[in-house]
């Protein structure tokens, strides 16, 4: 285990050579629009070096190795999470951390499968956090238990629903009642009710994001009133 402090803690390296181009955030930076237009496979030192010019052990001098490169991705994206300026009002908030949450997880698809990979304690991860926290800081006579469990709750479908859109987006085709392996289903006879639901030539409903969060809330809503 490295004695260094976390990637995100220590000064920048001095370049080597007189003029050195390189620095942690310039790498990053390069890593993250890599990831964003070929996915997080395609990140290496050697990747990296061949888009920056530089020899792949020179990046060697700014991060140990590949996790803390992704460490510091990580923190980098997430600081896209954090709310400028963050509503008063509790469900407002949250409403505001969720969207921005859902659009960084767009913009950079390849965190979502990582981030269970990276350290939580990350400067702008806490920083998202803090701000949920923050979000029901406000709502007076609340157990801190359930305040923890709508936040937790809010983070989970955002995390979740993502996940699923993103999913979706991979397999380039929406499925449909159209399906040949869903009408075969639907015509057996096995499941009525489905089949009453729905007909069997109209598409699945899109999923709709603001109405599950507003359901979401609602809920909590009227646990605490």
């Amino acid at each position: 285990m490295s004695s260094l402090p976390p990637i995100w803690a220590r000064d920048e390296p001095k370049g080597r050579g007189r003029q050195s181009p390189l620095s942690r955030a310039g790498i990053v930076r390069v890593a993250i629009e890599v990831a964003d237009a070929e996915g997080i496979e395609a990140v290496s030192m050697r990747r990296l070096a061949r888009e920056l010019q530089a020899g792949a052990m020179s990046l060697y001098h700014y991060f140990e190795n590949r996790d803390e490169l992704l460490e510091l991705m990580v923190d980098t994206v997430a600081g896209e999470m954090v709310v400028p300026a963050l509503p008063k009002s509790w469900r407002p908030a949250l409403e505001a951390v969720a969207r921005r949450s859902r659009g960084m997880f767009h913009q950079h698809p390849w965190v979502l499968p990582i981030l269970q990979g990276v350290p939580t304690v990350t400067p702008n991860l806490l920083r998202h956090i803090e701000q949920s926290a923050r979000s029901v800081a406000a709502l007076e006579g609340v157990r801190p238990e359930l305040l923890s469990n709508i936040v937790n709750a809010v983070d989970d479908y955002t995390i979740g629903f993502t996940l699923r859109e993103l999913d979706m987006q991979d397999r380039r085709e929406r499925r449909s009642w159209d399906d040949p392996n869903v009408r075969y289903l639907l015509e057996s006879g096995e499941f009525p009710l489905v089949a009453e639901f729905v007909a069997s030539d109209s598409p699945l409903p899109a999923p709709d994001f603001e109405l599950g969060l507003k359901w979401l809330l609602d809920g909590f809503e009227a646990e605490i009133d």
